[in-house]
């Protein structure tokens, strides 16, 4: 999936705006996201949703394939929020529904803890929506070139190169596992499913740790002094639709957020 994001972010009709005003936009976008309230965050959602499929071209199953990434993280997350456990006297109100009751305990599904998962997942969904969204439209390597003139950090820009390379190696070995698993017939029923999955889980990791290894001797023996150096990119125009467009956005979600505060 990462090559394929690649080349998308190569092809976007929005690559000709200088990364450093959409970085701007998506770190104004993410920080509204973040601190406002569920409808305004999924009112974000559909609407970066609708411009990536409808204005950016995005195919609908590609999209669909990276928001189960976080989706799935999510879900394995949710047991420790939703789940609670105390004695039956202490938890008459907060009880949606018990799960298991022993003595004087029980384990039950938490009516603020249902809340509180559902915030959590409104909200990161929302942020990652937002930042895929910059990803898709501008090419890696300007987005380093702009948070290298904006000011960041050396050694936060080599964290996210050394990032970046470590997920494309480690994508590159789960479609080549998965095609071998396959090739030799690996899952054809659940016990060879969960057999290969396994065998292909510890391969994945040595394989991937070995490649990434291998890569940073290859850096250094090519005279790597501690720091990636970023070529300068060709100065691009700001069209004034995208400006303007991007006010009104900010505009408008201050302005929902401040009407819901006040309702």
């Amino acid at each position: 999936m990462n090559f394929q994001l690649d080349t998308m972010s190569y092809k976007s009709h929005f690559r000709n705006i200088a990364a450093s005003y959409k970085i701007i936009f998506t770190f104004l976008l993410v920080a509204i996201t973040y601190i406002s309230h569920v409808p305004v965050q999924l009112f974000v959602f559909v609407g970066v949703v609708v411009f990536l499929l409808c204005f950016a071209k995005i195919p609908i199953l590609f999209l669909c394939r990276w928001l189960v990434v976080p989706s799935l993280f999510l879900l394995i997350s949710m047991p420790a929020l939703v789940i609670g456990v105390s004695q039956m006297s202490a938890t008459d109100n907060d009880v949606l529904f018990p799960i298991i009751t022993m003595k004087h305990w029980q384990f039950y599904i938490s009516k603020t803890g249902l809340q509180f998962a559902y915030s959590i997942i409104c909200r990161a969904i929302s942020v990652f929506i937002c930042v895929f969204a910059l990803f898709i439209t501008t090419p890696f390597n300007e987005i380093l070139q702009a948070l290298h003139k904006i000011g960041v950090p050396q050694v936060l820009l080599d964290v996210l190169v050394s990032m970046y390379r470590f997920i494309f190696i480690f994508f590159q070995y789960v479609a080549e596992l998965n095609l071998v698993v396959a090739s030799r017939l690996g899952n054809l029923t659940w016990k060879r499913k969960l057999h290969s999955v396994g065998l292909v889980v510890v391969q994945l990791f040595f394989k991937t740790f070995e490649k990434y290894k291998r890569m940073t001797f290859v850096v250094e023996s090519r005279g790597f002094t501690d720091r990636f150096f970023y070529p300068e990119q060709r100065e691009k125009k700001v069209p004034w639709t995208f400006v303007c467009s991007c006010i009104c956005v900010i505009t408008l979600l201050i302005g929902l957020e401040w009407w819901w505060r006040n309702s």
